[in-house]
């Protein structure tokens, strides 16, 4: 993806109304790689082919497992209340 097409579509995210997002990127040099004509070429094919909703799955998966640590610490926290209130 070019960098003008994600900021694009981050401008648009933004107008929405949306404020935080997942974010994740790989620049050329990470893979040993010229930013050059054929890696825009195989960043297109490997984008293209690569199968990411293991990714949503994750992250899914971490954000529920929050969701549900968070849930426990309210719980305990009314309970020490609870208790507190009790004497």
């Amino acid at each position: 993806m070019h960098i003008d097409s994600a900021i694009k579509m981050l401008q648009e995210e933004k107008s929405k109304g949306t404020k935080s997002i997942f974010l994740a990127y790989w620049t050329s040099e990470w893979f040993g790689r010229e930013d050059d004509e054929q890696w825009e070429e195989d960043c297109y094919t490997a984008e293209s082919k690569t199968d990411l909703s293991y990714a949503h799955d994750a992250i899914s998966d971490c954000l529920e497992m929050i969701s549900e640590q968070n849930e426990d610490v309210e719980t305990l926290s009314n309970n020490t209340l609870e208790r507190g209130n009790e004497k």
